[in-house]
């Protein structure tokens, strides 16, 4: 850990701050220094740094934990000079920030270090993928410690001693741990309500153990009770209830024992169930063994209830509260950048090249009948909506326009289908994929949102290869594994599969109806083939029409606008997905 480059002596208060994970990580650094160095420090939340800066921030010290720099945990730092010293403590690097994309995150670092202020980094820098995050809360509680060491070192006030071996040896123990605590109970499956009992100081830092039940198993958050104020109305809500009570006990405290003895008898063991968590680490440093306890608790909860911590519920719908910080006046003058190539002109693209935008999206669409009710541009739409959504959340992509036309043979006894052959397709993908090539692209991302094409892709393969080399050709195909997700997102809003279909049945039409409402004959909205089938291919080919006269595989009559942005970011994590195992060194 480097110096802190300021005076910690001239601080009137040292101010932590921090959101979600990070928040514990400020509430400890804040115990550090004011319980064990005795210096003045609290803790205040975002919310109360966000309008304008604190009323004596002249005279105190800010100090932000933000392992990915999250909108909201920059509203404190847009004025940094308002402050005697800023600190952030962060996961961004210097590197990441020069990506496409992150220009406000970039800025906002830029400014902070020219009024002074100064970066501490903790790794990891990219755990974005689930929902909860297990690595960077290890990391950053030894991120407060190393500042709260260095803050005493510059005015000669002891911090607590780290030994880092005695805490990787207690965080390696911590499986065996958990065993020996549920002591032949079942840890997969939590009954009923789930309550912390702590002592002394110590519920002031386990504010990141009650998201690993409320983030990692999808639990409600559980309350943290003081053994002494559980007597009070906490025991008399918890007496009916069926609750599993955690002891977060910790070395040095003989008191919980006689307290833990005491709160036991008041159990009833028909409704409750004492789990001792028994840390042999001294005081603070206790969060470390009770934090890889509960990673390994919350694993096993993960696995038994099956949650899906990638695609979590609410996903992408928390914008409203998590970006406020991004509609600072500051941020509105950031323009987002430009990801459509057909909006871009020449030398915005050549600067992307430069900066490090090497992935190009080729998405696939189709001119085809979509029953009578959606457009012949339903298929093209969808794709181009997807490879938006696609380059909106990989960073290094750029979305060429969709390929308007593809093989769509099953249509053509319907009027106005536009298809084209096999070797037709395949000498337009190569001409394209030699241009991006040309170009600068080091990779291409290609996926269909027309079914159809599926098998003539498979056909020209190699074809494609040829073309594109030596960039990288990533074709998605995974058309059995997309369908059974889109199924799933449609069963999510109580729709069944036959009328969700396979082609201008619910799903599609719910789509369109969200991204062009005035393209839908809603009054010609009616089911077309909903009887169930294994055998989609023998329904399509040779020609639909001969098994749905209408065109349509599906019931759109239930479809709803509202449902599309869920419908393409449930389709868009799978193409993203495909994308970065296509990257792994594994792959």
């Amino acid at each position: 850990m480097e110096p802190v480059r300021f005076d910690p002596r001239s601080v009137r208060c040292f101010i932590t701050s921090g959101v979600g994970s990070s928040e514990a990580h400020a509430r400890y650094l804040a115990y550090l220094l004011a319980g064990e160095m005795g210096l003045p420090s609290r803790f205040v939340p975002l919310s109360a740094l966000s309008s304008a800066p604190h009323h004596m921030s002249e005279r105190d010290a800010l100090i932000v934990f933000s392992q990915g720099l999250s909108p909201n945990a920059q509203l404190p730092l847009v004025t940094p000079r308002a402050w005697k010293h800023v600190v952030l403590a962060t996961a961004v690097t210097d590197a990441g920030v020069a990506r496409p994309g992150q220009e406000a995150k970039r800025e906002l670092l830029e400014r902070l270090v020219e009024a002074g202020g100064q970066v501490v980094r903790f790794l990891p820098e990219d755990e974005y993928t689930t929902f909860v995050r297990v690595l960077g809360p290890m990391a950053g509680y030894l991120c407060a410690l190393r500042l709260a060491q260095a803050i005493g070192e510059c005015i000669g006030v002891a911090s607590i001693a780290i030994d880092i071996e005695a805490i990787c040896a207690r965080i390696e123990d911590a499986g065996e741990a958990v065993e020996k605590a549920f002591a032949g109970r079942e840890p997969d499956i939590l009954p009923g309500e789930i309550a912390f009992l702590t002592s002394g100081e110590y519920g002031g830092l386990v504010a990141n153990l009650q998201y690993k039940v409320l983030e990692g198993m999808l639990a409600p958050l559980p309350a943290v009770w003081d053994l002494l104020h559980f007597e009070h109305g906490p025991f008399q809500q918890s007496h009916t209830q069926r609750v599993m009570f955690f002891a977060l006990t910790h070395a040095g405290e003989p008191w919980e024992a006689e307290l833990l003895s005491r709160f036991e008898t008041m159990l009833v063991p028909e409704r409750h169930a004492l789990v001792r968590c028994e840390a042999r680490l001294p005081g603070p440093l206790a969060i470390f063994e009770h934090e890889a306890m509960m990673n390994h608790l919350m694993l096993r909860v993960i696995e038994a209830r099956r949650i899906n911590q990638v695609r979590w519920p609410g996903r992408g719908l928390d914008g409203p509260l998590y970006d406020v910080g991004s509609e600072t006046p500051s941020a509105r003058a950031s323009k987002p950048v430009e990801r459509r190539l057909e909006r871009l002109t020449w030398p915005e693209l050549e600067r992307l090249l430069a900066s490090g935008v090497r992935t190009a999206v080729l998405p696939l669409g189709a001119i085809e009948q979509h029953g009578s009710h959606l457009p012949f541009a339903t298929d093209t739409w969808i794709a181009d909506a997807l490879a938006e959504r696609f380059c909106a959340r990989v960073e290094e992509a750029i979305a060429c326009p969709a390929v308007a036309f593809g093989c769509s043979t099953e249509h053509m006894a319907f009027p106005g289908t536009l298809s084209l052959s096999t070797a037709t397709l395949s000498a337009v993908l190569s001409d394209l994929l030699a241009s991006c090539r040309q170009h600068g692209f080091e990779r291409v991302f290609l996926f269909s949102a027309h079914g159809g094409n599926y098998g003539p892709l498979a056909e020209c393969m190699d074809a494609l290869r040829a073309a594109s080399a030596p960039m990288k050709l990533i074709v998605f195909t995974e058309s059995r594994q997309l369908t059974r997700v889109l199924l799933e997102a449609s069963k999510a809003h109580g729709v069944e599969r036959e009328c969700s279909g396979a082609h201008a049945g619910e799903f599609e039409t719910s789509i369109i109806r969200g991204l062009h409402p005035d393209a839908v004959r809603l009054d010609r909205l009616e089911p077309g083939f909903v009887e169930p089938t294994e055998r989609l291919s023998a329904l399509f080919y040779p020609s639909l029409r001969e098994n749905a006269p209408n065109g349509t595989v599906g019931d759109p009559r239930p479809s709803d606008p509202k449902r599309a942005e869920h419908y393409l970011e449930a389709w868009v994590d799978v193409l993203i997905d495909a994308y970065r195992a296509a990257l792994s060194p594994m792959a």
